[in-house]
């Protein structure tokens, strides 16, 4: 038998909890980023992104521990690629310049590019923990006044996806 879940939270995510060496160091770095501190925070700090998302942040051993896991090492790049929109090319810019100067490594800096067809500006960074981020500017995609993310496709907005 098959529990549905019911409402919205069964389809989205609220939280993304990431594990790092230094919180206080990881704290001083969201915060130059311009990301708010939840006073509800305790020992994890979280971070409001938007109306829906916030980020976690627990000592990266505590985290391995706390979920089962060997603690080992935190790798340099481990599949997972966060991802800031904004409204235009130099917006992206200057977050990206915001996150350079707030300690973040440069992987690659933003460029026009072609994806599938569709123009898009992006370049690549890496917080003081080794996670890594897109910067990007995609005209394609429509992006709510929310931060959420609408559909571009008849069907989707049919289907009442875009409100």
């Amino acid at each position: 038998m098959q529990v549905k879940l019911p409402g919205a939270a069964a389809k989205s995510v609220s939280m993304l909890t990431l594990g790092v060496k230094d919180v206080q160091r990881s704290v001083a770095f969201y915060e130059a980023m311009g990301w708010e501190y939840s006073p509800d925070s305790d020992g994890a700090c979280t971070y409001v992104l938007s109306s829906n998302i916030a980020i976690g942040l627990l000592p990266h051993d505590f985290l391995a521990r706390e979920i089962g896991l060997p603690v080992e090492p935190i790798p340099r790049y481990n599949g997972l690629l966060l991802a800031i929109n904004g409204a235009s090319a130099e917006e992206v810019d200057a977050i990206f310049e915001r996150a350079v100067a707030a300690g973040a490594t440069v992987q690659q800096k933003p460029v026009w590019k072609d994806w599938d067809g569709k123009p898009g500006y992006s370049g690549f960074i890496m917080d003081p923990d080794g996670y890594v981020w897109e910067i990007a500017y995609a005209p394609a995609l429509r992006i709510g006044a929310d931060n959420r993310l609408m559909p571009t496709t008849k069907a989707g907005a049919a289907a009442g996806d875009d409100t």
